[in-house]
């Protein structure tokens, strides 16, 4: 497992914001409680949105600084690509529990250590290790309301190619109107 391979899950973790929901005491072992957690959480709005990313910080000491302006280039390029999704309704009805609660579920490398729920933000955090020397720690932080996100994902990881590495990246999606009529 590459810890660039990992970022489609800031997606759905990054959406889990707001709600008086408390820290899950044992995520890994407790779905029900990340979904109780989740549950009280406000549905999103359906519609159109929008998601930019921003590399705020790639560090990668044992590559050379060549490779790592050439990495932070590429990076910046990735991240800052607007991307749009279209939120039907029947999404917005299953609300942010369905997106957290299969977060880690299709990768066996990471587990979720902590996860806590307040009403105007979250923070979690997965420990991670497949066994063939990429292991290290995502953490997660942000804000939600039902018609944006701002979150921002901390990667602090060893892979065996690369050495030690540390990525910050921030996210930030917001709706911008209606989905076009052939999208669902």
């Amino acid at each position: 497992m590459r810890f660039i391979n990992t970022l489609p899950l800031l997606a759905g973790l990054a959406l889990a914001a707001c709600g008086d929901s408390g820290t899950v005491e044992d995520p890994a072992n407790d779905p029900e409680g990340v979904a109780e957690a989740m549950a009280n959480l406000p549905k999103p709005q359906a519609g159109e949105y929008r998601t930019v990313g921003e590399l705020v910080e790639v560090s990668v000491p044992g590559m050379s600084e060549e490779e790592t302006a050439m990495m932070r280039e590429f990076m910046t390029r990735m991240f800052a690509e607007p991307q749009s999704q279209c939120l039907t309704a029947e999404q917005a009805e299953e609300g942010y529990e369905s997106m957290v609660g299969n977060m880690g579920q299709d990768n066996d490398a990471c587990e979720m250590t902590t996860f806590n729920a307040t009403s105007d933000g979250f923070s979690a955090k997965m420990n991670c290790d497949d066994g063939e020397g990429n292991v290290g720690t995502m953490s997660y932080e942000g804000e939600v309301t039902s018609t944006s996100m701002d979150a921002t994902m901390t990667i602090d990881g060893t892979d065996p190619n690369m050495g030690d590495l540390r990525m910050v990246v921030r996210l930030q999606s917001e709706r911008v109107g209606e989905c076009a009529a052939d999208a669902g």
